[in-house]
């Protein structure tokens, strides 16, 4: 039994961190019957969520905004050292996010979009973190089972890891675990209550500060706002309970443990721990002869730092510094491994004899002493601009991350370097790094696409500069978004200068796109990292199109085709035919305009240019002459223009006159006298006295825009 020297103030501790909130599940229908109901259940339950509405929207996508809210909720996380970058503190999640960073469980550079949708992945690395679960250096086999498990970054991959290896984490129907998706609250909450709701971890933290939580929380608008800054409570300030000594026994925990805040920590040598995790403000840990030995001990220690050493009641096989922001110092014997999963943390190594040094986590600074001796030093793929002092020995150094920094007046006997951009300037026995592969980084491409001629192919060149050293890509062109299956290649020598030509027939059509889009892609599986890397470069190439003339019909199957009778079920001619028809007969006008009325199909055509060179602007349906009265043929022009002819029998309006010294003309159908309701509404047929009765448009066209002296051809 721990002695009583160590007994002191305590704060009374709960089970899953909540005590039972003011709403019942029961006052959300949409929980009714859903499958997640028993973790909706338990997070109502506990107040990790309060609802909006009068419902909980289990199926709605969970924001990264509240994931940390619940997380916060589900850790009572108090800390707040760090600023989550990019945001507006004023916000209702300002509180939680900064929490959320101290506490290690969102990313200290912002690089997560506060308000986006949270993706399965991200979710994944958030709850391994947030839990200590994250281990340096995990089997992933687990997770090669499933289909997608290269759509995931190196770090969401140890954290899915973990987690299908608990039995938190399951894959879909579809076989794969979907981590680009966005993740539901429902199934975030489960996932939540699966690693609550088992023996893998119990969680402990001071009951006051749960009860203000949950009073607090349950007042605000945003069903997933926590407590402001000034509303939050100080774990430090509470007054906590006074437990007498005949009572410790009713304070023994045991088991795989996670103490949030507590201000001392309650064990017994005599009972079995696998793992303790230490998270929030940890207090200074007690010294005793009498040591608590675990397989595992996690340090997620916010806003106050954590010294082990000799006379410290824990010692451990594993000391993970995992989330949070205190620093950490390790002396003498206290533990023979060491796991760095944590980012942005300080650790200091000081006299202590390691077989192994693993780092997974990022931006972490590490200072190993001269008395310090680590057989095998190991900064995994992925994990980024650590630097480390060695001031002692390193014996073995193998150096995956990127942008690794290793200084120091000590040694590390035998380096390996596969990261790309380190700097080793520590001295060493050997050194091997013909292992690193830059991949693609400072690649370069650039596209060539010249303008095609008519009738000419499309043609697009890639010249590839910027390769540190040769290579194996994968290289395919894409036309007009898809993929080109005879411009694909997967085993393409990339070397500095190299070029790949893209050519395609182009069929030219009249109304053909005159812009049309390539893109290049190269793609690449780095040898260190496996993850894929991919650049592309798109263009726009320009297509010179024929004239339109181009794709006129042959004039003398015009000239054939082309006749003056109408017969019931004619049809029109074709724009081009019309064309070539008026340009093939050379026809000429004393104005810019030029019309043709084809008795044949009964339809006034307009053209606009001169001779040889008239285009169609307009087509407008008529009524010529019937058969005892037809419309004369031949070559005339417009000779003079009248608002209307007005009889006592019929009015028409207005009247383009044409066939000089004749009563020949355009005008509209007729109306009954000095009205605008029509008398006889015949139209596309021959029915008239021998004028071209035409519907109100296409006359008004006439006459407010034909002038005097255009050509009138009647054919």
């Amino acid at each position: 039994m721990i002695k009583k020297r160590f007994i002191s103030a305590l704060c009374a501790v709960a089970m899953f961190t909540g005590s039972v909130g003011a709403v019942d599940i029961q006052d959300f229908p949409d929980a009714s019957g859903h499958w997640a109901y028993d973790a909706l259940s338990n997070a109502v339950f506990y107040g990790y969520l309060n609802g909006i509405d009068g419902n909980l929207s289990p199926d709605s996508s969970l924001t990264t905004a509240q994931m940390a809210t619940i997380l916060n909720r589900v850790l009572h996380t108090s800390d707040k050292s760090l600023i989550y970058p990019n945001i507006d503190q004023n916000e209702w999640y300002s509180n939680d996010a900064n929490m959320a960073v101290s506490a290690g469980f969102l990313p200290y550079d912002g690089s997560i979009d506060i308000n986006a949708n949270a993706t399965r992945g991200q979710v994944f690395k958030a709850i391994a973190d947030a839990f200590g679960l994250a281990e340096a250096n995990p089997s992933i086999e687990s997770v090669k089972r499933f289909n997608d498990w290269t759509q995931m970054t190196l770090e969401q991959r140890r954290a899915a890891a973990v987690l299908i290896d608990n039995g938190i984490l399951n894959g879909s129907d579809n076989g794969g675990l979907n981590p680009l998706n966005s993740i539901t609250r429902a199934e975030f909450m489960t996932l939540i209550y699966r690693t609550i709701s088992s023996d893998l971890i119990k969680i402990y933290a001071p009951w006051s500060l749960d009860r203000e939580y949950n009073e607090q929380s349950t007042t605000t608008d945003n069903p997933d706002a926590s407590v402001s800054s000034e509303e939050q409570t100080d774990i430090e300030n509470q007054p906590g309970i006074n437990i007498e000594y005949e009572d410790i026994e009713n304070y023994k925990i045991s088991g795989n443990i996670m103490l949030v805040d507590i201000p001392l920590i309650i064990l017994d040598e005599n009972k079995a721990y696998d793992t303790i995790i230490l998270s929030g403000k940890t207090p200074e840990i007690a010294n005793s002869d009498e040591k608590i030995n675990i397989n595992r001990l996690v340090l997620n220690n916010t806003g106050t730092s954590v010294n082990l050493d000799e006379s410290s009641i824990l010692s451990a096989q594993t000391v993970v510094v995992g989330s949070g922001n205190g620093a950490v110092t390790l002396s003498g014997e206290q533990t023979r491994k060491v796991e760095i999963t944590g980012s942005g943390r300080t650790i200091n190594l000081n006299g202590t004899k390691l077989e192994s040094l693993i780092i997974s986590g990022t931006n972490n600074n590490i200072l190993v002493d001269e008395n310090t001796e680590i057989d095998n030093l190991l900064v995994q793929v992925g994990a980024t601009n650590n630097v480390i002092s060695i001031n002692g020995i390193v014996n073995n150094a193998n150096i995956n991350g990127n942008y690794t920094q290793i200084y120091g007046a000590g040694v590390a006997k035998n380096v390996a370097v596969k990261g790309s951009y380190c700097n080793i300037s520590v001295a060493y026995d050997s050194f091997d790094d013909s292992g690193v592969d830059n991949g693609l980084d400072g690649v370069q491409l650039a596209l060539d696409t010249p303008k095609v001629s008519p009738g000419g192919d499309l043609v697009a060149t890639v010249t590839i500069t910027g390769v540190k050293e040769p290579k194996i890509v994968s290289a395919q062109w894409y036309y007009e978004g898809s993929a080109d299956a005879a411009f694909s290649n997967s085993a393409m020598q990339l070397i500095d200068g190299k070029t790949s030509t893209y050519s395609r027939d182009i069929t030219f059509e009249k109304y053909m796109k005159i812009w049309q889009n390539v893109k290049f892609v190269l793609t690449y599986k780095n040898t260190v990292t496996e993850q894929t890397e991919t650049i592309a470069i798109t263009g726009d190439v320009e297509i010179e199109n024929y004239p339109a003339s181009h794709y006129l019909p042959d004039a003398s199957e015009v000239l054939a085709k082309v006749n003056p009778y109408y017969h019931s079920g004619n049809t029109d001619y074709t724009q081009g035919e019309k064309i070539v028809f008026v340009n093939a007969k050379g026809y000429s006008s004393k104005t810019e305009y030029l019309i043709w009325v084809s008795r044949s199909a009964q339809m006034v055509n307009v053209f606009k240019g001169s001779k040889w060179n008239w285009e169609l602007i307009h087509e407008f349906q008529c009524a010529t002459g019937k058969s005892s009265s037809p419309t004369p043929i031949g070559i005339t022009e417009v000779t003079y223009k009248q608002t209307g002819w007005y009889t006592s029998s019929y009015t028409c309006r207005p009247v383009v006159r044409f066939y000089p010294g004749t009563g020949y003309a355009f005008h509209s159908r007729l109306y009954y006298p000095g009205t605008n309701k029509l008398k006889d509404p015949s139209i596309g047929f021959p029915v008239s006295a021998g004028c071209v009765r035409m519907l109100d448009e296409g006359i008004y066209w006439l006459y407010n825009n034909i002038p005097s002296g255009t050509t009138v051809v009647i054919y």
